[in-house]
């Protein structure tokens, strides 16, 4: 099985139907399957061979989607790259991961173009392309390493095969309901697991994916995924904060069937918020980009558990373990781990070399969580974010969900910083909320009037003395990371 055998199916099954909505128009299956096509031809006389790296550094567009099943269909693996890098970090990905090709700028003019409603079958005639290139063999192959944070600030690598990705589309299909009746707003960038992995599952299972590259407004956000009659969209919560300060009543994408939440923590206190303002249909969808969906929380069950991440996701088995690799009790506290068929089993350090893997094909995502006699997974923070306060444990996002409860309190972010008296100390980044919200009062300088010691007296009526943190640190914004994640490390950086 070859991924890009997906969508030459779609194309001989819909070949009318819309596959792309994209600003420069629409796109039927038939035009993007020639298009992938065209690509394929033109990778191929760049020297493009079977099992070569390509490095991509592509801004959002239908021919990067494309790419990714062009580049499948050679038997070649993809090297996702942010374009925003700087030219030294895209370098040293390139050296690390032995790229042997890298893209940078958008095919040549040379290839077909897209056009709206073109079957591309007249376009096709100008470019001497000879019958379909056959499609490589794929299976346990690798096509991708797909990059995630290591621990040096440089990425490290997982390598996905053509059935692990299929895998995750079936779970995504099976789990998150997509269908080939729905119109996925892709708004987060291709570069990342996210937008990659549900673009092209909608392309896989016959969707429309409507194609609104990022940055865009909360605003210019509504306006692109009602407009298109989005059904379909993953956002993360930072960004579905900002949506709740737009001004108006009544909830912002009546139309949504589906609005996948993650990318980072939410809290249940967030919970009745969203459901208000933006969508009743909200799916908690717990993933990383090593192993696909990890666990998944339906709309109805977001009112009986809204602090959790939800159960297990298709095919997947979850557990939680202490130091030692033992499964804990119910209700104690455990590192995750989970294993099923998308789970990538091989891995690369950030020098490209060899990393070491479970040999019984768990992968440990590095959250700490509990879990209920229901099987409800509930986070409480990152292993590696965990404050060691003389002897006794303290997880950030327990502290970081009692100040967001406070109105004054627009983002936070908590990390520890070194105490000679005890290990460590809890200090929390705190962003206000905007003056403009006539709720909150307002200072002289038009700043919310909120001070650091009504914070801390907030956290000393919910939290134990331990947790209470040891001081608060103002922002104007908090550091964001990939996806909108809060930057951890900068944040410890600062101090």
């Amino acid at each position: 099985m070859n991924l890009a055998g997906l969508l030459r199916d779609n194309a001989a099954r819909w070949p009318d139907k819309v596959a792309v909505d994209a600003l420069e128009g629409l796109h039927t299956y038939a035009a993007v399957w020639a298009r992938t096509q065209a690509l394929m031809h033109w990778l191929q006389a760049q020297g493009v061979r079977p099992g070569e790296r390509v490095a991509g550094a592509l801004r959002d567009t239908t021919d990067h989607l494309l790419l990714h099943f062009a580049v499948a269909g050679l038997g070649a693996v993809w090297v996702p790259l942010d374009h925003r890098w700087s030219a030294a970090e895209k370098a040293a990905a390139i050296t690390a991961f032995a790229a042997s090709h890298v893209i940078e700028a958008e095919p040549p003019a040379l290839l077909p173009a897209l056009a709206a409603g073109d079957s591309m079958e007249t376009a096709a005639v100008e470019m001497p392309l000879t019958a379909d290139l056959p499609l490589a063999s794929g299976d346990d192959r690798p096509w991708l390493i797909s990059l995630s944070s290591g621990s040096t600030g440089r990425p490290k690598g997982a390598l996905v095969t053509h059935t692990q990705m299929h895998e995750r589309f079936i779970s995504q299909w099976a789990t998150l309901g997509f269908s080939a009746a729905d119109r996925f707003a892709l708004v987060s960038p291709l570069c990342f697991g996210a937008g990659r992995s549900f673009g092209m599952a909608f392309l896989a299972v016959g969707g429309t994916v409507v194609l609104r590259p990022p940055p865009l407004s909360p605003e210019q956000l509504v306006a692109a995924i009602n407009a298109a009659a989005s059904t379909a969209v993953f956002l993360v919560p930072t960004l579905m904060r900002r949506l709740l300060a737009l001004p108006g009543e009544g909830q912002l994408f009546p139309g949504l069937r589906r609005l996948l939440v993650s990318g980072e923590p939410f809290f249940a206190s967030e919970v009745a918020q969203f459901r208000a303002r933006l969508t009743e249909n909200l799916i908690g969808y717990y993933a990383s980009s090593e192993g696909g969906g990890i666990s998944v929380l339906q709309p109805e069950e977001f009112l009986t558990h809204p602090d959790s991440v939800g159960r297990a996701a298709h095919g997947v088995e979850l557990e939680l373990v202490d130091d030692d690799g033992r499964v804990v009790a119910v209700g104690e506290t455990g590192l995750v781990r989970y294993r099923g068929p998308g789970c990538a089993r091989d891995f690369l350090d950030e020098n490209g070399q060899p990393a070491a893997s479970d040999a019984a094909g768990w992968f440990v995502p590095g959250d700490l969580g509990t879990c209920d006699a229901n099987g409800y997974l509930r986070l409480v923070g990152r292993a590696k974010d965990m404050i060691l306060r003389a002897g006794v444990n303290v997880y950030p996002a327990e502290v970081e969900r009692v100040l967001r409860e406070h109105a004054a309190v627009a983002d936070v972010g908590v990390v520890g910083e070194p105490s000679a008296s005890h290990g460590e100390q809890v200090v929390a980044f705190v962003a206000l909320q905007s003056a403009a919200d006539g709720a909150l009062a307002v200072d002289g300088k038009g700043a919310v009037a909120c001070s650091a010691e009504q914070l801390l007296v907030h956290c000393r009526e919910r939290l134990a003395p331990y947790k209470v943190p040891a001081r608060i640190v103002f922002m104007p914004v908090l550091p964001k990371a990939g996806m909108g994640k809060t930057d951890k490390k900068a944040l410890r950086a600062l101090l």
